[in-house]
């Protein structure tokens, strides 16, 4: 099933396909998590009591990371960032995440997911400027094992989240 979907995806941003495009991000969707980590855009991340949240410029998403204990959801509707639970472990805020729908890719290039999917992320630092984002992909329907992935952020100071709105700033029509 991911295999076929894979190969009917119509990446853009891989440069080697050129004709209409079936990126959900070129009619301005969410990318979803973790695709907007893929993004050259500026992100922010707050922590405030039971809360870490992530305010994205891209489309001016926002992700809530809950961490005053609750469990998921158990009769949430998929959505594209899905329920994020974390905890700290040490210096590494570790976030599970589920409820996604299956309407993003994981990358650029049409990687897809099931509602299945259970993303778990170990964020740290690894310097003074640098945060490390490690991933764990489990999604049975879609992969036949779990994988791995990691992305590195450089911490920008000049850097702020500016106002990005897609369809005053993205002309799909070029590519589509």
């Amino acid at each position: 099933w991911s295999l076929a979907k894979y190969k009917e995806a119509k990446a853009v941003h891989t440069g080697g396909y050129e004709g209409e495009s079936n990126d959900t991000t070129l009619t301005c969707a969410p990318p979803g998590v973790p695709r907007i980590y893929l993004f050259n855009f500026p992100v922010e991340i707050l922590e405030v009591p039971g809360r870490v949240i992530m305010l994205f410029e891209f489309g001016h998403f926002v992700r809530q990371i809950f961490t005053d204990g609750r469990p998921h959801p158990q009769d949430a509707a998929p959505t594209w960032m899905g329920d994020s639970i974390g905890k700290w472990e040490g210096d590494t805020l570790v976030v599970d995440t589920v409820g996604f729908n299956d309407k993003s890719w994981l990358d650029q290039v049409g990687h897809p997911h099931s509602e299945a999917l259970h993303l778990t992320e170990r964020i740290r630092r690894t310097a003074r400027d640098m945060l490390q984002v490690e991933m764990t992909f489990d999604d049975p329907k879609a992969y036949t094992k779990p994988w791995t992935a990691q992305k590195a952020f450089k911490l920008r100071p000049d850097w702020q989240i500016s106002e990005y709105i897609c369809e005053d700033n993205f002309d799909n029509k070029e590519i589509m």
